[in-house]
């Protein structure tokens, strides 16, 4: 045989497909496929987790598209996940007789939403921005900063995407009863990555991906497990995923802080000139996530130059006593008794600045 001949020689044999589907094999799967459904089912009722709704862009658009709906002096809290964790919605409608939104979304600086709200020329409300130093001042080509650039875009055409009302329907009316539909805990890919019985190899740079240790409710507002706030082995778990992902915030570095500072600032201007306010809140964290904060976003070159570079009224959690001690479940986010207190011990200071009033 030539070499030409061997090029185009295959060998190819037909296969007869079913003229129809076998009703007892489709029986049988189907029959396989709701004892699964079940059995899940009745574990997810057995682990009894609070409702928990997906990390999804339409999450946080639904969240953005209420402001429409709401007073123009409406209060809002932008940043990244300690917003979520430490200030509680709950808390604040209880003392202040006010629903904040949240909008703050997990690894995300506070900028692009502050942007938006700028914007907004009806918007004169108040603005709680967290501030966590690694995604605050994020570099503006690290990948995961542009998932809110992403949820803001898709904000722009949800009104009218049949998408988008179908996803938020299915949401809404399966999610709160069927627990067993909470992907970051049953999912079988989440679950086996999470419990995979070999160890990563040491100094491998591990994905981005947690497994199931905090519910997410309908406000955005994050929650930590029990079984996590009470697990050391669960909290090292994190503390080891964490510590993966800095080698890559170390990489991308800080944003050119010229160029932020001017943006937000001009930002934060436009929100002034209409009667609105915007409050800087560096919440607590502690640990190794502390050292290397001070390491590569040191306070008098980052928040404080923020701070300086706006004239907002700022609260450090350095700066006052009752603060300062919080013990971060992660070394990042709060557990859920100590942000309670912790969002009334900010409400109080607030208050006590005139900058936070009761709601008439």
């Amino acid at each position: 045989m030539s070499a030409s001949d061997s090029t185009n020689y295959h060998i190819s044999e037909e296969r007869d497909l079913p003229e129809f589907i076998n009703k007892k094999t489709l029986a049988v799967v189907l029959i396989v496929l709701v004892l699964l459904m079940v059995g899940m089912e009745i574990k997810a009722h057995k682990d009894n987790y609070l409702v928990n709704y997906p990390f999804s862009k339409d999450m946080w658009v639904k969240q953005w598209l209420r402001l429409d709906d709401l007073p123009d002096h409406q209060t809002v809290i932008i940043g990244a996940s300690r917003a979520q964790f430490g200030l509680i919605v709950n808390e604040w409608e209880r003392q202040l007789g006010e629903r904040p939104l949240m909008f703050a979304w997990p690894g995300q600086s506070p900028n692009p939403v502050l942007a938006e709200l700028a914007k907004r020329e009806s918007f004169k409300g108040t603005v709680i921005c967290s501030i966590a130093p690694p995604f605050t001042f994020i570099h503006e080509k690290a990948f995961w900063g542009q998932w809110m650039a992403a949820n803001i875009k898709s904000s722009k055409t949800a009104d009218s995407s049949l998408s988008y009302h179908l996803s938020m329907q299915a949401v809404e009316i399966l999610r709160p009863r069927f627990p067993s539909l909470n992907d970051a805990a049953y999912s079988p890919i989440a679950y086996g990555y999470a419990n995979f019985p070999i160890e990563n190899r040491e100094g491998v740079l591990l994905p981005a991906i947690f497994r199931f240790n905090a519910t997410r409710d309908a406000d955005l507002q994050m929650r930590f497990l029990d079984l996590v706030e009470q697990s050391e082995e669960r909290q090292q778990s994190i503390l080891k995923r964490q510590a993966s992902f800095r080698p890559r915030l170390s990489f991308y570095g800080p944003a050119n802080m010229e160029k932020l500072l001017a943006r937000v600032k001009a930002d934060i201007r436009k929100i002034e000139s209409r009667g609105g306010q915007v409050i800087l809140i560096r919440p607590p964290s502690n640990g190794t996530f502390r050292d290397f904060e001070r390491t590569h976003y040191p306070r008098e070159q980052y928040f404080d130059a923020l701070c300086e570079a706006t004239g907002c009224y700022s609260i450090h959690f350095e700066d006052h006593p009752e603060l300062a001690n919080y013990v971060c479940v992660d070394e990042s986010h709060l557990s859920k008794k100590d942000a309670v207190i912790f969002t009334q011990q900010v409400i109080e200071i607030l208050k006590n600045e005139g900058l936070v009033r009761q709601a008439e």
